[in-house]
C-alpha cells in the first residue's frame, strides 16, 4: 500500500513540475488550435464575397475546370431516369382478404350443419349448395361431407388461403394496365410504402398461375393427405378474389421524391493557365466565386488530411522560428514559467478563434485586432514575448488567409505601434489611445500597400477605415480582458500597481497610524528604489509599490523597531540578543501572512520575503558577541533573516534601499562625501555577504544604483542655514544613531 502511495506521489509530483506543466500547456494549445482550424476551415479563406469589387486582375495559375449553368436536357434526362427506376407501388386490399376468409368459414359452418342432420347424402349435398351458393362437383362435396376430420380440412384451407393472400393476387385487367405502362417491378405494401416488398411484375399471382400457387400452399399445410388435396384447391379457387390494387398516388409521390433528390447537371467550363478570371474593378458575381473556389490560392478545401498535415507542419515551423529567437535572446527558460506560457497561449488561441469569426463576415483581413494580443502580452509579461507572439501569429494568419504579404505587414505595423504606445501605460485611457495609434498605423500601412499595388483610392481608404476600427477594437479588448488576466494569473500591471500605490490602501493607512516611523521609512525607501530603477531600466513602479509594503510585518509589534520608538526607552532593553533578533526577523514572516490576509499580489509578497534576504542582524549579533563568555559558541545563522535572497533586480534594489535609508539616519553631518561613502559601503557589504548573487544585477548596475541613492539622499539632506536649536537636535541624533543599526 505504501509503495502504491509513493508511486502515485511521484507521478503527481512529476506532473506538477513546472517543465511538465509547460509541456502539457503547449500540447493542449496545439490540439485546440488544430481542432479550431480543422473544424472551421473557412477561417483561412480569403475574404471575398459576391458584390465586392476586385482589387486587381486575377489570372488562372494553372488549367482548371469549374461547373456553371444548368444543362437542362441532361438534368431532365437524369430526373426521368431516376423516376423510371422507381417501382410501381401496389397496395394489398385487406378487405378483400378478410371477405374471402369469412366466406370460407361460413362454408365450413354450413358443412357442419348439414353433416349433423339425419338425411341422405344427396340431400346433404343439396343443402350445402343451397346454403353457400357454391357449385362444385357432387364428388367433391361427397369427400367433404364424408371426411372424418373436418377441422383439419378447415385449418388447411384457411391457412393456404391466407398464404396466397399474403403472396398477393392481381386481376388480369390491372396486370394488363401495368404492362402497358412499361412497369417491370412493383412494391407490395399494406399501409407503409417504406415497409413494402419488391417483386418483379411477372412473378405476381394472376389468373393463369393462381392454381399452381394454391396447390403449393395446400401442399405446405396438408402434407401427403390426398383427400384434402382433392377438394381444397377447388374450394379456395371459388372464394379467392384478387387483393392487389395499383396505387397511383403513392407511386407518384415516391417518384417525386426520387426526382427531387437528383442534383442539377452543370455545364463544365474549362479555364486555361494565365486566362483572366476576374479583372480589376469588376464587381464579383456568383460565377466569379465559382471559379475562384477552384483556385487553391484563394479558397482552400479544408477538412482534409493534406490540409491538416500542412497546417500541423506550419505550426512546427513557427515553433522552430520561436525557438531560434529565444535561443538568440537567451530566453530558453520559458518552460520554467508556466504562468507566463499560459498567458501567451491563451491569448494566441483567443486570437485564432476571433480571426475565425472575423473571416466569416464581410470585413477584410486588416480588421483582425492583432494589436490587442500584442498589447495584452506586453502589459502582462514583456515586450520581447509580445514581439515574438505577434510575429508568429502574423505569419500564421497571413499564410493561411492566402499568403498575402501585405496582410502580415499591416497587422505587424499596427501591433508594433500599439505595443510601443502602451508600454508603461499607467491609466486605462492610455490603452485606448494606444489602440487608436495602432489603428492609424494600420491605416498608413494599408495606404502604402494600396499605392504600391495601384489600387483605387476609394478602395484602400475603405480598408484603412477598417484598420482604424481594428485598432480601437484592440484597445477595447485589452481594457475588458486585462483585469481578468490580472486576477486569474495574479500578474500586476502598471495600472493595478498604481491602484495598490494609493496611500489610502487599508494597510498603508493602518501603518501610518500605528507605525508612523515605519510608514515614512517605507515612503523614503520607495523614493530611493524608484530612482535606482530608473537609472538601470528596471520596473520603477513595481519597486515603489513593493517598497511601500515591504515592512508591513512590523505592524503587530511596531514599538520593537527603532523608527517607531518616539523617544521612549527601547523594548529590547530587557531582552536577550537572540530574542531580539528573533523578534526583528519575525517581521518578514508576519508581513507575508498579513499580505495574504489583505490579498496582495504574489509579486508584492515576494518583496516582503526577499527585502532582507539572509542578511545578518548585525547590531544584536555584535551585542551577543560582546556578552558571550569564553567558550560560548554563537551560531551566526540564528541572527540572520530567513530569506530567500532577492530573485529579481527590483527586489535587490529594495533590499539595498532599505539598508541605505536605515543607515543614513546615523549620519550626524551628512556631507556629500559621507553620504557617498555610506551608500557605497552598504552596497559593497551586501555584495560581499552574497545577498545579490541570485539576481541578475551587474557591477555596472550596482554603481548606477549607488549613484542614484546618493542623488536622492543629497536632496533629502540638503544644506541649509543652521539655527541655534538645530545644534541640540544634532547632538541628540548622534546619541541615537547607533540604535538605528538594529534595523
Amino acid at each position: 500500500m505504501n509503495n502504491v502511495l509513493t508511486t502515485k506521489g511521484n507521478i503527481w509530483g512529476f506532473l506538477r513540475h513546472r517543465d511538465m506543466v509547460s509541456v502539457l500547456l503547449l500540447g493542449t494549445f496545439l490540439v485546440l488550435a488544430m481542432t479550431s482550424i480543422f473544424v472551421n476551415p473557412q477561417l483561412y479563406q480569403r475574404s471575398i464575397h459576391e458584390g465586392d469589387i476586385a482589387l486587381k486582375d486575377t489570372y488562372a495559375p494553372y488549367d482548371f475546370s469549374y461547373e456553371w449553368d444548368v444543362e437542362k436536357e441532361m438534368t431532365q434526362a437524369a430526373r426521368t431516369e431516376a423516376a423510371d427506376k422507381v417501382p410501381y407501388f401496389i397496395r394489398r386490399n385487406a378487405k378483400a382478404g378478410k371477405e374471402a376468409i369469412s366466406k370460407l368459414e361460413g362454408f365450413f359452418a354450413a358443412m357442419d350443419a348439414e353433416s349433423s342432420s339425419e338425411i341422405s347424402l344427396p340431400e346433404k349435398i343439396e343443402g350445402v349448395k343451397r346454403r353457400t351458393g357454391i357449385d362444385i362437383p357432387d364428388k367433391k362435396y361427397k369427400i367433404l361431407l364424408e371426411d372424418g376430420d373436418k377441422a383439419e380440412l378447415k385449418s388447411t384451407v384457411i391457412s393456404a388461403t391466407e398464404k396466397v393472400l399474403r403472396t398477393g393476387f392481381i386481376s388480369d385487367s390491372a396486370l394488363t394496365a401495368l404492362k402497358e405502362k412499361g412497369v417491370e417491378s412493383v412494391v407490395i405494401f399494406d399501409t407503409d410504402p417504406a415497409a413494402g416488398i419488391g417483386r418483379a411484375l411477372d412473378h405476381l399471382c394472376r389468373s393463369d398461375n393462381i392454381q399452381t400457387v394454391i396447390d403449393e400452399a395446400i401442399g405446405e399445410y396438408s402434407g401427403d393427405k390426398k383427400r384434402i388435396k382433392q377438394v381444397a384447391p377447388v374450394l379456395i379457387e371459388k372464394y379467392l378474389k384478387p387483393n392487389l390494387e395499383p396505387d397511383e398516388k403513392v407511386t407518384a409521390a415516391e417518384r417525386e421524391k426520387a426526382v427531387s433528390a437528383v442534383s442539377p447537371v452543370y455545364h463544365v467550363w474549362e479555364v486555361k493557365k494565365n486566362e483572366l478570371v476576374i479583372g480589376k474593378g469588376e464587381r464579383v458575381n456568383a460565377r466569379h466565386i465559382a471559379q475562384l473556389s477552384r483556385l487553391r490560392n484563394f479558397l482552400r478545401e479544408g477538412k482534409s488530411k493534406i490540409f491538416f498535415l500542412g497546417t500541423l507542419l506550419l505550426f512546427f515551423i513557427l515553433g522552430f522560428l520561436g525557438f531560434i529567437y529565444m535561443k538568440c535572446t537567451r530566453r530558453l527558460n520559458f518552460l520554467d514559467q508556466p504562468g507566463e506560457l499560459a498567458i501567451i497561449l491563451s491569448n494566441m488561441l483567443f486570437m485564432i478563434v476571433l480571426v475565425d469569426f472575423i473571416m466569416r463576415g464581410p470585413a477584410p483581413s486588416y480588421f483582425i485586432p492583432m494589436a490587442g494580443m500584442g498589447m495584452m502580452i506586453m502589459l502582462l509579461i514583456d515586450f520581447n514575448s509580445a514581439f515574438l507572439c505577434v510575429t508568429l501569429m502574423c505569419f500564421l494568419v497571413a499564410i493561411l488567409t492566402g499568403g498575402k504579404v501585405e496582410v502580415a505587414l499591416v497587422l505587424m505595423t499596427g501591433s508594433m505601434m500599439g505595443m510601443y504606445a502602451a508600454r508603461g501605460a499607467r491609466r486605462r485611457v492610455n490603452i485606448l489611445w494606444a489602440g487608436l495609434l495602432a489603428g492609424l498605423a494600420k491605416f498608413v500601412a494599408i495606404v502604402s500597400a494600396g499605392l504600391i499595388n495601384g489600387i483605387a483610392m476609394n478602395i484602400y481608404v475603405k480598408d484603412g477605415v477598417w484598420g482604424i476600427s481594428s485598432g480601437i477594437l484592440s484597445g477595447v479588448i485589452v481594457m475588458v480582458f486585462l483585469p481578468v488576466f490580472e486576477h486569474i494569473f495574479k500578474v500586476p500591471t502598471n495600472i493595478s500597481l498604481l491602484e495598490m500605490s494609493d496611500l489610502n490602501h487599508p494597510l498603508l493607512k493602518k501603518m501610518a497610524l500605528e507605525a508612523p516611523g515605519t510608514y515614512h521609512h517605507s515612503i523614503m525607501v520607495g523614493n530611493l528604489s524608484e530612482a535606482a530603477c530608473d537609472s538601470i531600466g528596471a520596473n520603477s513602479l513595481l519597486t515603489r509599490v513593493g517598497s511601500y509594503y515591504h515592512d508591513i510585518g512590523k505592524l503587530p509589534k511596531p514599538q520593537y523597531y527603532s523608527e517607531n520608538e518616539m523617544g521612549e526607552s527601547s523594548k529590547h532593553g530587557g531582552l536577550t540578543s537572540s530574542m531580539s533578533a528573533l523578534i526583528i526577523a519575525k517581521h518578514v514572516k508576519q508581513g507575508v501572512e498579513l499580505a495574504k490576509q489583505y490579498k496582495l499580489n504574489p509579486t508584492i509578497i515576494d518583496f516582503i520575503r526577499q527585502h532582507h534576504g539572509t542578511s545578518l542582524i548585525a547590531y544584536f549579533y555584535q551585542k551577543a558577541i560582546e556578552k558571550a563568555k569564553d567558550g560560548d559558541i554563537l551560531d551566526e545563522d540564528n541572527f540572520r533573516y530567513p530569506g530567500p535572497k532577492p530573485q529579481t533586480k527590483e527586489a535587490a534594489i529594495v533590499l539595498l534601499a532599505d539598508s541605505v535609508e536605515a543607515s543614513s539616519r546615523s549620519l550626524a553631518d551628512p556631507t556629500p562625501s559621507r553620504i557617498s561613502n555610506l551608500v557605497r559601503k552598504v552596497v559593497n557589504n551586501k555584495f560581499i555577504d552574497g545577498q545579490l548573487e541570485e539576481c541578475d544585477l551587474t557591477l555596472k548596475d550596482m554603481h548606477q544604483i549607488a549613484d542614484a541613492f546618493v542623488r536622492v539622499l543629497m536632496a533629502v539632506f540638503h544644506t541649509r542655514t543652521s539655527y541655534p536649536d538645530d545644534k541640540a537636535a544634532q547632538n541628540n541624533e548622534r546619541s541615537n544613531g547607533r540604535n538605528n543599526l538594529r534595523k
